[in-house]
């Protein structure tokens, strides 16, 4: 666990290494079906369209009316690839649209990702990666920043709608592979920009010029250098060895800077050809330039995933990870730990399958006043049917329950006023899948 010497300062969310609730087999997937264009360009595209209904849009607690709501949603993907000779260049554009058709809410969202990956092969052994993407993203009211807030206090500080975000991350990778491909060395540096979106307005005080204060102050950039070693011990084991240096600056209130560096050790290993264990342990050293009231801390982090399919058309997952998260306002951290599980099983063909999933999460506030602990769990049910190799149908269903020990918290924003939240929620969410390969 973490062992500060001293209350750290916060700074916004950031988890070492995460694993997904709900990952499939191979050939769950749409079959990619490229196409070759002029200049001999590759491209293929898809697209998935949801309909479905959510009972709580606003992650609203017991104590608030909540906002219920059918709701389309459509996710386009699209790729262009090049290749000359050993050279690869891909261009990706993935969107995210969705509209909520109850009148009486305004959060629907329009999020756009779009990618430029290089790849050049330098002689035998020597490889250069450079990535350049920008996701023009967005948070839900009732989530991050706005968590445990009610409508009447959406309307008090201005959240009229979600809170749109915009990511810029660019990195460069160099890598040294040996002809045996037993080992690889790679050196990157990253770069990263994120910000709100825009909420300058005519207020120059009262509760809505403070919560856009407050916004302001979690926009960050960081830059990161990495260096890593892959070390492939056989055909069935592989082992890592990274160096992460992650240092972030606050664009308005510097007192919340940090620097922080992670000593990562991991395994992949596939055991008797039906097990594959993929483990990572980290220890963090943290230090805070800018707050004398800050001492460095160092602490453990880890995450370890377990699959085991005892037959071909049924497999489980295990997994548990640790990480610490800053809360947004100033004063201590968080730590988080999960559980998870699920179960995938295709039947009589490998058209159909089912999901169930259960994910069980803890946060603990740490050295800070509050002794809050929050709960959330997750429940996931999900029937695929693979109708043709490029036409894919899902029916899922989502539970989540939010608990606290405690009934409300509060945060002081722009140093002069209290906010206060309303902590717990319960949210259920069903929705049909329909996603084409074109």
């Amino acid at each position: 666990m973490i062992r500060p010497t001293k209350t750290p300062i916060s700074f916004n969310k950031l988890i070492l290494l995460t694993t997904s609730l709900v990952s499939s087999s191979c050939y769950a997937y749409l079959t990619p079906k490229p196409h070759i264009g002029p200049a001999g360009v590759e491209y293929q595209s898809n697209v998935a369209v949801d309909y479905g209904y959510d009972d709580n849009v606003n992650y609203q607690s017991d104590h608030t009316p909540h906002v219920q709501s059918d709701f389309f949603n459509v996710k386009p993907f699209v790729q262009l690839k090049g290749v000359h000779n050993a050279d690869v260049y891909t261009l990706q554009y993935t969107g995210d649209y969705r509209q909520y058709q109850e009148n009486n809410t305004s959060d629907d969202y329009y999020d756009h990702h779009i990618a430029f990956i290089g790849a050049w092969k330098k002689g035998l052994n020597n490889d250069l990666l450079f990535t350049i993407e920008n996701t023009i993203g967005h948070e839900n009211r009732g989530e991050g920043l706005t968590d445990g807030l009610s409508a009447e206090q959406f309307q008090k500080y201005g959240i009229t709608d979600v809170l749109e975000t915009n990511m810029f991350h660019t990195e460069l990778r160099y890598s040294i592979d040996k002809q045996d491909s037993i080992g690889k060395l790679s050196f990157a540096v990253q770069y990263k920009d994120f910000t709100y979106d825009d909420r300058t307005s005519n207020f120059t005080s009262g509760s809505i010029y403070n919560f856009n204060q407050y916004i302001e102050e979690q926009e960050w950039d960081q830059t990161t250098f990495t260096i890593e070693l892959f070390d492939q011990a056989s055909s069935r084991t592989r082992f890592r060895y990274s160096i992460v240096s992650n240092l972030r600056h606050y664009k308005i209130n510097n007192l919340k800077d940090t620097n922080e560096t992670f000593f990562i050790a991991g395994i992949k290993t596939i055991r008797t050809g039906k097990t594959t264990i993929d483990a990572n342990i980290a220890w963090l050293y943290k230090d805070f330039p800018n707050n004398p009231d800050s001492e460095s801390f160092g602490g453990l982090n880890w995450d370890i995933d377990i699959k085991w399919s005892p037959v071909r058309h049924s497999s489980f997952h295990f997994y548990t990870d640790q990480s610490v998260e800053d809360p947004t306002e100033i004063g201590g951290y968080v730590l988080n730990t999960e559980y998870g599980t699920n179960w995938e099983h295709f039947w009589w063909s490998s058209r159909l399958s089912t999901t169930l999933g259960y994910h069980y999460k803890t946060s603990a506030d740490k050295d800070k006043s509050s002794d809050k602990v929050e709960t959330k769990t997750e429940a996931i049910a999900k029937i695929t049917y693979k109708f043709r190799p490029s036409i894919q149908f899902e029916l899922s269903y989502q539970q989540l329950v939010n608990e606290s020990n405690k009934e409300f918290d509060d945060f002081t924003i722009n140093s002069v006023e209290t906010v206060t939240q309303t902590l717990g929620y319960d949210k259920s969410l069903i929705m049909f899948t329909t996603k084409v390969q074109i």
